[in-house]
């Protein structure tokens, strides 16, 4: 465990300055939209929630593929002779990742608060400010969760991407390359060409549960069946946790195994 704890504080440090560049700079274009919504219009500083949430989202597949490819690139002597196994070499990255996705996702939470009370007109009309706060509380863990959970999925494959990448230079030489883009295309093309077959349905259709959200029908009463209504299987949830971890499994596999300095 002191071991991992070790890999895990090596990797804070070695992204820790580009990291704060990158949150100060959000911070500060945070501010400015703040500035400009209470003279312009609200969608300024709430159209850029939906894009940094995809941001978010993506941020420690992008992570993962820089940072491991870089490793196998420039460094494969270190890495592959570190007397850890891969997987805590890998899962090292994946937490300083996680932990970079969940302070973006508390900075954005914290603009979206700070505009809720500071602009008149950003709630509804007979709506209070208290609802809407209970409101935006709720929601916001579950998209918060959800985030999380899909950024976990993404990096495990584009984790992948990078290894079967540096396994495959030795069989491909220059072309390397074109092992990455296979993966991708499994990732991408084949997952989704699965998930519209009848096996997947037979495999992920069952448990189905709702997650009612208590506070819509205080915001928008018409509208709560539509939301509460929508059907999540337990199904689908075990397998995207069972890909991930299969994924994660094979790219700590591959380099203990296969690739080669």
């Amino acid at each position: 465990m002191d071991a991992w704890l070790n890999l895990i504080k090596k990797e804070f440090r070695m992204t820790r300055a580009s990291l704060l560049v990158t949150l100060g700079a959000l911070i500060i274009i945070g501010l400015w939209l703040m500035y400009l919504s209470q003279k312009h219009s609200v969608a300024v500083i709430l159209a850029p929630v939906v894009l940094s949430l995809w941001v978010a989202a993506f941020l420690p597949a992008g992570f993962m593929l820089y940072s491991v490819d870089q490793e196998l690139k420039h460094t494969p002597n270190l890495w592959l002779h570190c007397p850890q196994p891969a997987w805590m070499l890998i899962s090292a990255k994946l937490i300083v990742s996680i932990m970079a996705t969940a302070l973006l996702l508390l900075i954005e939470a914290a603009f979206i608060y700070w505009a809720l009370f500071s602009i008149d007109n950003l709630t509804p009309a007979g709506v209070d400010k208290q609802t809407a706060f209970m409101f935006i509380t709720e929601v916001g863990a579950y998209v918060a969760l959800g985030v999380i959970a899909i950024s976990i999925y993404m990096s495990s494959w584009a984790t992948l991407i990078a290894v079967a990448t540096a396994t495959a230079r030795n069989i491909l030489g220059r072309l390397k390359w074109l092992a990455g883009i296979a993966v991708f295309i499994i990732a991408t093309w084949g997952m989704a060409k699965f998930q519209e077959s009848i096996l997947f349905q037979m495999l992920t259709e069952w448990g189905a549960f709702t997650i009612p959200i208590r506070t819509l029908g205080q915001l928008m009463p018409a509208e709560a069946h539509l939301f509460n209504g929508v059907p999540i299987y337990t199904g689908q949830i075990v397998f995207a946790v069972v890909v991930t971890i299969a994924v994660y499994a094979l790219s700590a596999w591959l380099l203990d195994n296969k690739v080669e300095v």
